[in-house]
């Protein structure tokens, strides 16, 4: 009788074979990287991975569905503020942009999402969580005359989305920006922006 994995164990070696993914995909990007690559990665052979995962699609929407989660997690837990740093209070969680493997796998599961109608929904159902708490933030915003009321707040809050997702990108476009000083730039933009016009404020 073969040995029961006990959940535990099962969740580790997933673990083990997404980190194997995730180095492979650096290497070589989603497309490029095969199971073989992985299997070798992750020191298993194709059978053995198959117990845990059924294709290298299936890596792919785990990694994108923990990924985006993670990313997204940083909303919200920012109480303290005007509305700018709150939104914004994924940027303002993070220490620095020094980690560019995070910006490429960014960019490889934005690429993926294009091609793949599961990444795609994937990314579409952990944005839309954060969208409505934006929108809600928003929306106080207005009624208590710190947003502009002219803003739509579903629209404006997929704006942010956008702009906190490509913000770790800059790394990549810019090399040597700094951190703390872009930080407060995109803080101050955001803020301006949402300001109220002067015949809200009278």
């Amino acid at each position: 009788m073969g040995r029961v994995r006990v959940p535990e164990q099962h969740e580790g070696k997933r673990k083990e074979i997404l980190d194997a993914a995730h180095r492979c995909f650096l290497r070589y990007g989603l497309q490029g990287a095969s199971i073989s690559m992985i299997c070798k990665e992750a020191g298993m052979s194709p059978g053995h991975l198959y117990h845990y995962f059924p294709s290298k699609d299936a890596i792919i929407e785990q990694m994108a569905d923990e990924y985006l989660s993670t990313l997204h997690t940083y909303f919200g837990r920012q109480e303290t503020g005007d509305v700018a740093t709150v939104l914004l209070s994924e940027i303002w969680s993070m220490s620095s942009w020094d980690d560019t493997a995070h910006c490429r796998i960014l960019f490889e599961l934005l690429a993926e999402a294009g091609r793949n109608d599961r990444v795609r929904d994937i990314l579409a159902d952990n944005t839309a969580g954060v969208r409505k708490l934006l929108a809600q933030t928003l929306r106080a915003g207005q009624a208590k005359g710190e947003v502009d009321r002219g803003l739509d707040p579903e629209h404006t809050a997929a704006m942010l989305i956008a702009i906190v997702d490509a913000a770790p990108m800059l790394p990549l476009m810019v090399p040597g920006i700094g951190f703390d000083e872009s930080r407060k730039l995109m803080t101050a933009m955001v803020r301006r922006f949402l300001e109220p016009k002067a015949a809200e404020q009278s």
